[in-house]
């Protein structure tokens, strides 16, 4: 007992040891402090040590370490292991200890770009250095010697890559990289306490943007759109882009924007807040009565406030890139634009079983005298108190119903009557929506719910006999990743809660959250990934 308590002792002086040193004085700890505070872009992770341990409890985290997982993984990971290139990033970052990075630019154009890149770091001076000589291996090889700088006492490196005039500084524990020799001069002022001009930390709107997103984020960015838009349509213009004014106007309106990630447990959380002051209260609100379409078995539940008037316009722009699939519409959307709104609502389900996933569009009944199907042709055998119509249309036919409350579109006519029929329980009497509540009942723009774990084994099951096949054509896939080992839905599945989104409106602006294994905008990003992903191997370029 006694040997205990003497071990318990020493973990302790290690751990308060462990506390004074990675927390000893370095200048400001926060990057927003450091950073110019006219910055029209923002990007920080504050600790990367803590991150790493928040990792550690995620969801993915405990995918990741199941032995299926693991086994799959072999071969792309010993192949990770085996790049020289890697090894030598690696063993930098090992030595480097970097604790806090953080990215500004305060002017950014088609012909001017003002950035500086800033890294706390817990390693020797050294180790930065070798970082620095690694960066530089990167870049368009360096015409003439490097040139040193010598200011309040610090020293400043310029190397020329190409057009890129690099600058490069350590003050403390803080190392910078700049394009610019005023942005270095001035971050090495904040970092030795003698600024002349205000960081970012002091300028209002970062600070109203911050409060209302996540506290303790592990990944932060701020934007002030309204300096940065002219330089971005820029050069979108130079890649051939076309702006949509409508979407430029509001842009325009957003003062300051910003968004933040955490891990949070197993979960993922994100928040978003676009500062508008002044934007008033919303002209409409959803109700919350669309759930009431919903059943416990509902795998998709999106609710939202749409400009209805706006559709026709939308049409327009989307049959530009598409003209088979808004063949016929034009119409339609007219119709739904004078009569229904602007509260809607997207609701889907995959059966177990069933390759054919239901997918409704349900809006709100706005105008009783409006009715887009009076001059439909009602489907045969048609169940229910309310007719099921068909609205033909070259790529497939729509079937719609339509009662004094809802109009309900979509492309089984069954999951249409369906949804109108009276349900004794809907989506807010499931288990994995009870966390989801309070999420639902507080938002006031948008809403959505998708539950991962079914749309995982449903979409995971069915592509799985595609991609052993592939396999089995394409020996080069093979050496790549051992299909054989891919593991079962469950395994991933079982780690997989809902993911909750939900949007609303304050007197100052917009503020937008969301939670799951990973967050919404995650998710768009992987999806969006996963199906490039897809075709290219089973495609090819």
């Amino acid at each position: 007992m006694k040997k205990v308590a003497i071990g318990l002792v020493i973990v302790g002086v290690l751990i308060l040891a462990g506390v004074m040193i990675f927390n000893r004085p370095a200048g400001p700890s926060q990057a927003s402090s450091l950073a110019p505070a006219d910055s029209v872009f923002f990007a920080n992770i504050p600790d990367i040590p803590l991150t790493g341990f928040r990792w550690s409890r995620t969801a993915l985290a405990q995918i990741a370490a199941e032995p299926e997982v693991r086994a799959f993984l072999e071969k792309p990971l010993a192949r990770f292991n085996e790049s020289p290139t890697n090894k030598e990033t690696l063993d930098i970052l090992t030595k480097l200890k970097p604790g806090n990075i953080y990215l500004a630019a305060t002017s950014a154009s088609e012909h001017d770009f003002r950035g500086i890149l800033g890294v706390q770091f817990w390693g020797k001076r050294e180790d930065f250095l070798t970082a620095v000589a690694k960066a530089r291996a990167a870049l368009p090889p360096a015409t003439g010697e490097p040139t040193m700088e010598e200011y309040r006492g610090l020293e400043i490196t310029v190397t020329q890559h190409g057009d890129l005039l690099l600058h490069t500084a350590v003050a403390g524990r803080w190392g910078f990289f700049s394009n610019d020799a005023a942005l270095i001069k001035e971050a090495l002022d904040r970092a030795t306490g003698n600024a002349q001009s205000p960081p970012l930390a002091a300028n209002p709107r970062f600070l109203k943007v911050i409060t209302e997103l996540l506290s303790d984020p592990d990944f932060l960015v701020f934007l002030q759109p309204e300096k940065a838009l002219d330089a971005m349509l820029a050069v979108g213009r130079s890649m051939g882009a076309k702006a949509i004014p409508d979407h430029v106007d509001e842009l325009k309106l957003t003062e300051a924007a910003g968004g933040a990630w955490k891990m949070d447990g197993e979960m993922i959380r994100d928040a978003f807040f676009l500062l508008r002051e002044g934007s008033g209260d919303l002209a409409e609100t959803i109700s919350h009565d669309t759930i009431a379409l919903t059943t416990p078995e509902t795998t998709l539940f999106g609710n939202f406030v749409l400009n209805f008037s706006s559709l026709p316009t939308w049409l327009d722009r989307l049959a530009e890139s598409y003209p088979n699939a808004t063949q016929g519409l034009a119409s339609l959307v007219q119709s739904v634009a004078e009569g229904y709104g602007p509260e809607c609502a997207l609701i889907g389900t995959m059966p177990s079983g069933d390759q054919n996933p239901s997918l409704l569009v349900a809006m709100k009944v706005r105008n009783p005298n409006q009715n887009l199907l009076a001059n439909a042709t009602v489907i045969p055998g048609s169940q229910g108190g309310t007719a099921v119509h068909l609205i033909p249309h070259p790529l497939m036919p729509i079937a719609a119903a339509q009662n004094e409350k809802f109009l309900i579109l979509g492309t089984d006519p069954k999951s249409v009557s369906e949804a109108l029929e009276a349900h004794s329980k809907t989506l807010q009497d499931s288990p994995d929506f009870q966390n989801a509540r309070s999420t639902y009942r507080n938002s006031n723009e948008a809403f959505c719910f998708l539950d991962t774990r079914v749309v995982f084994e449903r979409s995971y099951g069915a592509i799985l006999p595609i991609i052993k096949m592939s396999a089995a054509l394409m020996p080069d896939m093979s050496q790549k990743w051992d299909v054989a080992k891919l593991p079962s839905p469950p395994t991933i599945s079982q780690h997989l809660p809902p993911i909750v989104f939900s949007q609303k409106r304050i007197p100052d602006g917009t503020r937008m959250e969301s939670s799951g294994p990973v967050s919404m905008s995650q998710f768009l990003i992987l999806a969006g990934s996963a199906s490039a992903a897809l075709n290219q191997t089973l495609f090819g370029p």
